[in-house]
């Protein structure tokens, strides 16, 4: 298969970025984008909806070193809420506390404070009161316990002394020394009882109850923003695993065929805009340089579409707009008419035609040489011969078709092209000169649309198309009809700008 070395679309694929490729994967699969955040969004004001309100308990704790500066103490603190945060503590703390079902605590401090702010979230008032008091106090003699420990070990060892020495000032020691010695060690116990130093206290068993209700719009915009990030995974899923072909990059990567252009659905203004633009620009790529004059190009599909009609009558008549002589060729056999409109005297024109009705012998198989020498005739009075060729999976003459024009357009319908039959097509056009690949939506928008929007976006009138139609290719006829064209439409004296055809 031959490709032509001129820019296309495809040339701008390599410097594509990944977020372009995916944004364009997204807008492919909107539809599936839109379900799933209305998913979300509906959910999150249901379960918003019925949800209950919660009610958060606080108790207060503080830690108070005498003769110790309050930036130390607050420095411990800090200390005291990871152990109180870390997921394991908290799980033993859960085991040793009867808390209400579904109770969330933490602990938290204000700024350089001292203080700890134990707070338990419960569905009544009073379960989160009680659990927020009974895990500061779990908490508090947890902390606690090995302090407590080695200050009764030295109370002990204390007052052992201290029974020791009042045992001796019985039995006759010198009372200066001894009394002294016993002031001594009651002035320690009695230090020792009093040092509250890294020691946690309650200082607020009932820090007030908190209510709160869950927010319909904040949650709402939270279900909005995360059902439009999981639609957008899931449509770049399906576009990678889907058998269509949404994007350029998708028939590029999926089936090595370069593409051309990509032709959007018509309807509003801006959509039939952007449309007659991707024709525009789809038509320059069959110039002088790609297509020969006087010359052919196929425009065929893998399987039936009516986007293989439409790209064939905007190449003719962009064509037809530049002065060219154009000819129109429906080569599917199954096609039963062909589009004919009269026009203005000053309208460009088309020649269309259907194979069957310029053959010699309508009956006889419609091989490769027959339809050769049916070009050849055509091209002698005519520019541009453009070939309408039936679907290459369908018609086995689809392939002789395009083998035997100089150019062959493929033609993908973005609604229903697929991957296998596509490829199947790109093989069977293998020893044929393709120019590339146009994925084409083939919705046009409604006819009260397509009236309205008769202008284009400066107003000025599109060019008007007259489609004659040509019914053999037998002697030239001087029968002109009162309106400058030959009634008979002889294809003879349509094609060869004598006197009396149509310019």
């Amino acid at each position: 298969m031959t490709h032509t070395s001129t820019t296309t679309d495809a040339d701008t694929l390599g410097t594509a970025t990944t977020v372009g490729i995916q944004l364009q994967r997204i807008r492919h699969f909107w539809p599936l984008v839109l379900l799933i955040t209305l998913g979300a969004v509906i959910a999150s004001a249901v379960s918003t909806y019925t949800a209950e309100p919660s009610y958060t308990g606080r108790t207060v704790l503080i830690v108070s070193s005498p003769g110790r500066v309050p930036e130390e103490d607050a420095v411990m603190v800090r200390g005291y809420i990871d152990l109180f945060n870390d997921p394991a503590y908290q799980a033993r703390l859960r085991d040793s506390t009867d808390l209400p079902p579904g109770t969330t605590f933490e602990a938290r401090t204000a700024a350089a404070s001292s203080m700890i702010f134990v707070e338990a979230t419960a569905g009544t008032d009073v379960g989160a009161k009680d659990a927020a008091l009974a895990l500061a106090t779990n908490f508090r003699w947890d902390v606690d316990a090995v302090r407590r420990a080695e200050k009764d070990a030295s109370l002990d060892a204390l007052r052992s002394q201290l029974d020791e020495r009042r045992r001796l000032l019985t039995e006759g020691a010198d009372p200066a020394y001894t009394t002294q010695r016993i002031i001594e060690l009651e002035t320690l116990i009695q230090q020792l009882q009093g040092d509250s130093t890294n020691q946690l206290q309650i200082l607020q068993p009932d820090a007030g109850i908190a209510m709160s209700e869950p927010s319909m719009s904040r949650n709402v915009l939270v279900g909005l923003l995360g059902g439009l990030v999981l639609g957008s995974v899931a449509a770049v899923l399906a576009a990678l695993f889907s058998p269509t072909l949404g994007t350029s990059h998708d028939v590029h990567t999926r089936t090595g065929v370069n593409p051309l252009v990509e032709i959007p659905r018509g309807g509003s203004r801006r959509k039939g805009r952007a449309r007659h633009l991707g024709f525009v620009r789809l038509a320059a790529r069959a110039g002088h340089r790609q297509v020969p004059r006087p010359g052919t190009l196929a425009v065929a599909s893998p399987t039936r579409t009516p986007a293989t009609g439409q790209v064939a009558r905007a190449i003719a008549e962009f064509w037809a707009g530049e002065g060219e002589r154009v000819v129109l060729l429906h080569a599917d056999r199954h096609t039963a008419t062909v589009q004919e409109r009269t026009a203005a005297d000053d309208a460009v024109t088309v020649r269309t035609a259907l194979v069957r009705d310029l053959l010699d012998d309508p009956d006889a198989p419609l091989d490769r040489e027959r339809f050769t020498h049916l070009l050849r005739r055509l091209r002698a009075d005519a520019d541009l011969v453009i070939v309408e060729v039936p679907p290459l999976t369908e018609d086995s003459f689809a392939h002789s078709a395009c083998v035997v024009s100089d150019r062959t357009v493929l033609v993908l319908d973005r609604r229903s092209g697929r991957v296998g039959p596509t490829r199947e097509a790109v093989e069977l056009l293998a020893d044929a000169e393709l120019l590339g690949a146009v994925l084409v939506d083939p919705r046009t928008g409604s006819s009260l649309v397509r009236r309205l929007f008769r202008r284009n976006k400066r107003g000025e009138s599109l060019a008007t198309v007259r489609y004659e139609r040509i019914d053999n290719l037998g002697p030239d006829t001087t029968t002109i009809s009162s309106n400058g064209h030959h009634p008979d439409r002889n294809a003879a004296t349509l094609l060869s700008g004598k006197p009396g055809a149509t310019p």
